[in-house]
């Protein structure tokens, strides 16, 4: 994920981790919103520059998403955003494996893809030296083996958003160590093929760094990009003067045109998105400033991890209906079985296997303070962020969403009063009473636990350790070696993205002596000693071997 920012202050991350994925929401401002700037003229490309941009999105690194995506817009997407890993070297590596082997070879569909520039643990200094040149070359080799675009431009973006502070990778006060670091990298990758096309991007924010300060040259950049979001609480509540805002301010996309022009070089957009049910205004800007200028693509964030910007659920109906009036080519009908009709309701596959469901979408958002906050919802669907300093979260009756930040704050819901979810950077969560949801972000290693109602468990690009406890419950793992802890008599449980010879294990938890494990297709039956029998389903999966799982 990428962190968001898209404010007219500087930000900080209230918990610990991008790290591999886009998106780590921001939950302040470190001093107060400041107006935007009116400065830079909007440049006017030239006539034979302007093009169509690529339509990209952003869905979880999820296959079964792009899909869902795909029919709910009425067309394929040209492409998808592709991240790898960063929990640790081996993470980085593996997880391009993976993801060109595993997820994304069999959609068909080009990635453009986000490769972390250092990982856990690294600095831009060993980078800047060529400390990290072999894992680069590696990664390299396992992307030009991606065989959906064996001929064309492979693009490649690293060291987003480094003009924030969310990332390891943040150039402030170490511009210099950043250039090296990303020359390197280009390099590296150039070494094993010309057909890499590198991104330099940005995050859109007013104050901060000059970008410019951290521009690798020309040498080492192919295109310009920026990632911005409709963020209401500190941009605009009008979604079209919203956007104005993001246009205008300091280092905005006038900021960003304006420069690629001068240093003769197409931009792109590899993250934006809008959250909530009025931001058709911000999306028809969107669409016309990409078809104004030269724009190679650009990627929606179809995902609610640490944004809540997803359309294809339904969830945002009149944003949703803004997005496919815009960017749905009715002459492009998806492959997937879509009927293309824009009324048509999105279908998603049942994912559980006795009531687990995911939250609705949002009706209000709330955000904490610095300190200990007491918050109440309404009886809608609520959405609220801490800002960590033990808050107190105190859901009504809808589906409410809560973003952690600390380990000290505290949900409190009731039960049949909706279905709540918590999402969180914290590495450790176990669900709390008749909250029935838990999604981790980032790429640190976690370990999520539910409780004895039907939970769905999502983690992040790290090793995780899943236990739905009791309860029907959905387990996904995520990018990295996770282990899913099936428990007897705890319900059965579905295991959605087991990967076989990859690291991924179950641990058959409480079961004794004499149990016998035996499967029908991906269904898989325990029969204890005592004669009690636990089922789990493993997706796709119809055979194991003793190195696939362990009993404790």
């Amino acid at each position: 994920m990428s962190l968001k920012l898209g404010s007219s202050c500087s930000e900080r991350m209230a918990g610990g981790h991008f790290a591999s994925e886009p998106r780590a929401t921001r939950t302040g401002s470190s001093r107060p919103c400041r107006p935007a700037r009116q400065g830079m003229e909007d440049p006017v490309p030239d006539a034979q520059e302007a093009k169509m941009a690529l339509l990209g999105v952003y869905v979880d690194n999820s296959a079964q998403h792009v899909r869902q995506f795909e029919k709910w817009l009425g067309r394929d997407v040209d492409g998808v955003h592709g991240v790898i890993g960063s929990a640790n070297w081996t993470d980085f590596v593996s997880s391009s494996q993976w993801s060109v082997d595993t997820l994304w070879k069999p959609t068909g569909r080009e990635v453009f893809w986000s490769v972390p520039l250092i990982v856990n643990g690294a600095n831009l200094y060993s980078a800047a030296n060529g400390d990290y040149n072999k894992y680069y070359k590696q990664v390299a080799e396992n992307l030009l083996d991606y065989s959906n675009n064996p001929t064309g431009d492979i693009y490649v973006r690293t060291g987003w958003e480094f003009n924030g502070d969310w990332f390891r990778w943040s150039a402030e006060g170490r511009e210099d160590a950043f250039i090296g670091a990303f020359r390197e990298f280009v390099d590296a990758f150039r070494s094993v093929s010309s057909r890499f096309k590198f991104e330099w991007n940005v995050n859109e924010a007013y104050g901060g760094m000059d970008p410019a300060k951290a521009y690798p040259g020309d040498k080492y950049v192919d295109i310009i990009g920026m990632d911005f979001y409709f963020n209401p609480q500190w941009q605009n509540w009008d979604s079209a003067k919203a956007f104005a805002h993001v246009r205008d301010q300091k280092y905005g996309l006038n900021w960003l045109e304006n420069f690629a022009k001068a240093h003769g070089k197409p931009t792109a957009y590899s993250e934006w998105g809008a959250q909530g049910n009025n931001a058709s205004g911000f999306i028809k800007a969107a669409h016309d400033w990409f078809e104004s200028h030269n724009v190679v693509y650009q990627s929606y964030w179809d995902s609610d991890a640490a944004y809540p910007g997803r359309l294809s659920d339904g969830s945002d109906p009149n944003t949703g209906s803004a997005y496919k009036s815009v960017f749905r080519d009715a002459s492009t009908p998806p492959s997937n079985g879509g009927s293309g009709n824009n009324s048509d309701p999105v279908e998603l596959p049942s994912i559980g296997t006795g009531g687990a469901k995911a939250s609705a979408g949002w009706t209000k958002q709330s955000w904490g303070g610095s300190g200990r906050d007491n918050w109440t919802g309404t009886s809608g669907n609520d959405w609220y962020q801490s800002n960590g300093g033990g808050d107190i979260m105190q859901g009504g009756a809808g589906d409410d969403t809560y973003n952690i930040f600390s380990s000290s704050d505290r949900v409190v819901e009731k039960a049949g009063a909706g279905t709540d979810t918590v999402q969180t950077w914290i590495g450790s969560y176990t669900l709390p009473d008749h909250v029935e949801n838990l999604t981790f972000y980032g790429s640190g290693w976690s370990n999520g636990t539910g409780n004895g109602l039907a939970n769905i468990i999502i983690g992040n690009s790290g090793a995780n350790v899943l236990n739905g406890m009791g309860g029907n419950d959905v387990l996904t793992g995520g990018a990295g070696a996770d282990l899913f802890v099936i428990g007897k008599g705890m319900g059965h449980d579905r295991v959605t993205d087991f990967r076989r010879g990859e690291g991924d294990k179950i641990n058959f938890k409480g079961f004794g002596d004499g149990t016998y494990l035996s499967q029908e297709g991906d269904v898989w039956s325990l029969r204890a000693a005592d004669g009690s029998v636990t089922k789990v389903t493993i997706a796709g999966t119809t055979s194991l071997s003793s190195s696939d799982y362990s009993w404790g």
